[in-house]
């Protein structure tokens, strides 16, 4: 197996890309441990810069207010309790390298005072900023164009008391945005969910549902709240309005008692435009940022600033030190990875990830000197920490060390699957086509595969299942009344999850509500919450959906956890049947595609033994027909030894738009000598007999065995000799 970029022949003509990445983070990696001792020290600006309680040489508590801001001339700090007037006594000395510094008495400032910072740079005008290191910032009710920073400083600061839940075996990663995971029954007109109602209902939600992480949106304090935190302004604050700090700390607490892993989602590549309440201009100049546009029209981070650089390390370790939480998945690392941001570009090759169309080198060496660093940091601090990457250029070696030409990412999201279903949807693809979309990803880069994410439900764009159904999820998402056009959207939609989750290389990420099929999407407004409450009637296609959910993360992966650490085992398509079917270790998984077509005769080439059927998606209790039910009618299956030595054949049923899932066992030992109760119970397969069932009779009734039935629908030749018995190294391009 090719274990990283560098020693990937098909990438020969790059490595001198992957060469000068690993060259480029070492020699700085070296510079910083030279000069600051290590790397978290390196990363303690917000440690130095903000408001900090101390203790000054004669013995006077005080607060130590720092601030950075090159370009001004002036700097004053002011407060609610001098009414915001601007007074000698509480203006900056300019220090060296653009820093300023204050000192006042501890009575000065109290918790929840409010403050702000008042500038002057080249003209005489004095402009208003909410400090960058504010760690409680506040809109105003009566103006939403107003924020202004408050003095988080309690006299009892939340203690944590239960550990984080360590490393993450094939995470299973919910996404949530905590505002807008409010109960539909309960919101009022303009309010958003809280921290505490998150912690106290939709964590154990998460949790019983079968998740092992939760990647949280929209916690970095953001002014538009249409934007979903994606337009940072204070990146050391948690959004105000879902709570107080302590609130926010208090989730992850609840959520590493639950044995939940807690990801914040970040944006590290650029903020919003707001200048008196974000970083934009802070000290009238461009500050941290480049002169570049982005395709959102705001500023992108600078990361040949080595203040930049220290800011955003900073940022990282201030969530994991303070907060306490698991790990980060960066926003948009494409448009940090390329100097042009990778706008307008289909990277329809894998050079285009080097070179432009005008032929010249494109990376951002900077930034990925930064990501190499923040990945760095991340580790140190916590070996079990996850980092992953939102990246949509298919990047090589995202997540393999610096050292080996990559990016030190643990995961990256396989973006491409999403894109695949929703054109799917409209126009059913080839088996081998889906096949290779599942599996589309280099060997040594471990990916994350999702159905949909936050981008396929939010600001009108449909949820995947609302593309199947349409307005007919409000009013026939039953099976008793239930026309063909609901029970095939459910069915398939049911499919979609199961193949993309099993075949999935290193994870499997949902978002929230899709686990039962939500109806709307998500967006500031009318839809600003979930309907929690249609699972509750046990009935519905929601309840079967959230069952099948369950019962694939906590039968299937939960309890074969180390099958799924291996790559999932190609075994055959049939292209005219619609049927695909592949091995996870010891877990045999047969879909049949076809809208109509039952196979009866679904032949898998498979590893010799014996194979009990586990679970259907057929069954009733995932809003299934009835016609595959293993839960009620167990059968074993043995492979013909007529057919092979090393790899032999079964032989399934599997109705149409159904999922059959099989887990190979051993047999017991059969006891030397034993009474036969009733007939035995034969089974002929190509001429070859087997006798079973002897003296297991009477301790209970022995499973059904199906026969093998004549000529199947598929030959071996119907397996292409490339592809049986091979784990497929799907290169991206």
């Amino acid at each position: 197996m090719i274990p990283n970029p560098m020693a990937d022949s098909s990438l020969s003509e790059y490595q001198s890309f992957f060469l000068f990445r690993t060259w480029n983070f070492q020699r700085e990696y070296e510079r910083i441990t030279r000069g600051w001792g290590t790397l978290a020290a390196y990363s303690s600006l917000h440690k130095k810069l903000g408001v900090h309680a101390e203790v000054d040489a004669h013995g006077r508590e005080v607060w130590r207010i720092t601030e950075h801001m090159p370009a001004a001339s002036n700097v004053w700090l002011t407060t609610s309790r001098i009414g915001f007037e601007i007074r000698p006594d509480y203006e900056f000395v300019r220090m060296a390298d653009g820093f300023w510094q204050l000192y006042l008495p501890r009575e000065a400032l109290q918790h929840g005072d409010y403050f702000e910072v008042r500038l002057q740079g080249e003209g005489p005008a004095i402009l208003r900023r909410v400090p960058a290191f504010a760690k409680w910032v506040e809109q105003d009710p009566k103006d939403p164009n107003q924020w202004c920073a408050r003095l988080w400083a309690p006299a009892e600061p939340y203690q944590f008391q239960y550990e984080a839940p360590g490393a993450l075996p094939f995470p299973r990663i919910y996404e949530a945005h905590i505002g807008m995971a409010t109960d539909a029954r309960h919101r009022k007109e303009g309010a958003v969910g809280s921290y505490n109602e998150f912690t106290e209902k939709t964590l154990k939600r998460i949790a019983e549902s079968g998740y092992t992480a939760v990647q949280l949106m929209g916690v970095l304090e953001h002014p538009l709240y249409k934007s979903f935190g994606y337009q940072v302004s204070s990146y050391f604050a948690p959004s105000s309005r879902n709570g107080t700090p302590d609130d926010f700390k208090r989730l992850v607490d609840e959520a590493h008692r639950l044995g939940i892993a807690v990801i914040l989602d970040i944006t590290h590549g650029h903020a919003c435009t707001n200048a008196e309440q974000g970083i934009a201009n802070y000290d009238t100049s461009r500050y941290i940022f480049d002169k570049k546009s982005n395709q959102w029209g705001t500023p992108s981070f600078d990361y040949a600033k080595e203040m930049t650089r220290r800011f955003l390390l900073s940022n990282c370790r201030y969530w994991m030190e303070d907060y306490k939480v698991d790990g980060f998945r960066f926003d948009a690392v494409g448009n940090m990875l390329y100097l042009d941001h990778g706008i307008g570009d289909d990277f329809c090759h894998v050079g285009r990830c080097f070179y432009g169309k005008d032929g010249k080198p494109r990376t951002n060496i900077n930034g990925e000197l930064y990501l190499c660093l923040a990945n760095a940091l991340i580790h140190e601090m916590r070996p079990g920490a996850v980092s992953i990457a939102e990246e949509f250029s298919g990047m090589p070696g995202l997540t393999c060390p610096p050292a080996e030409g990559g990016l030190g990412f643990d995961y990256r999201f396989a973006m491409g699957i999403p894109d695949f279903w929703a054109k799917f949807i409209k126009s059913p693809d080839s088996m081998e086509k889906l096949w290779y979309e599942m599996t589309n990803h280099r060997v040594y880069d471990r990916t994350i595969s999702y159905v949909e994410c936050h981008d396929q439900c939010i600001n009108g764009d449909d949820a995947m299942i609302w593309r199947l159904i349409g307005d007919a999820m409000y009013t026939r998402m039953s099976p008793f009344n239930a026309t063909w056009n609901e029970t095939r959207g459910v069915a398939l939609y049911r499919l979609m999850r199961a193949v993309t989750l099993n075949s999935a290389h290193a994870g499997w990420l949902n978002f929230m509500g899709a686990e039962f099929g939500h109806p709307e999407w998500l967006d500031d407004a009318e839809h600003g919450h979930r309907q929690w409450h249609l699972t509750e009637d046990e009935a519905s296609f929601y309840a079967s959906l959230s069952r099948w959910d369950r019962a694939q993360l906590f039968d299937l992966v939960a309890a074969h956890l180390d099958w799924y650490s291996e790559e999932p085992f190609y075994r055959m398509v049939h292209e005219d049947n619609r049927l695909l079917a592949f091995m996870r270790g010891d877990l045999v998984f047969a879909f049949n595609f076809h809208e109509t077509r039952s196979e009866p005769e679904f032949r898998i080439n498979v590893k010799p033994g014996k194979y009990v059927e586990l679970m259907s998606s057929d069954e009733p209790r995932f809003g299934g027909h009835g016609n595959l039910d293993p839960q009620k009618n167990p059968v074993e299956h043995f492979s013909d030894a007529a057919t092979g030595i090393d790899m032999q054949d079964i032989t399934v049923y599997v109705p149409p738009l159904t999922v059959l899932v099989l887990q190979r066992v051993k047999e017991e030992p059969k006891p030397e000598k034993a009474e036969s109760v009733g007939a035995d119970v034969k089974m002929e397969k190509k001429g070859v007999e087997t006798a079973k069932a002897e003296g297991e009779g009477a301790a209970k009734a022995a499973p059904k065995k199906r026969r093998a039935c004549g000529k199947t629908a598929l030959k071996a030749e119907d397996i292409p000799a490339d592809r049986c018995g091979e784990v497929l190294p799907k290169g991206n391009k």
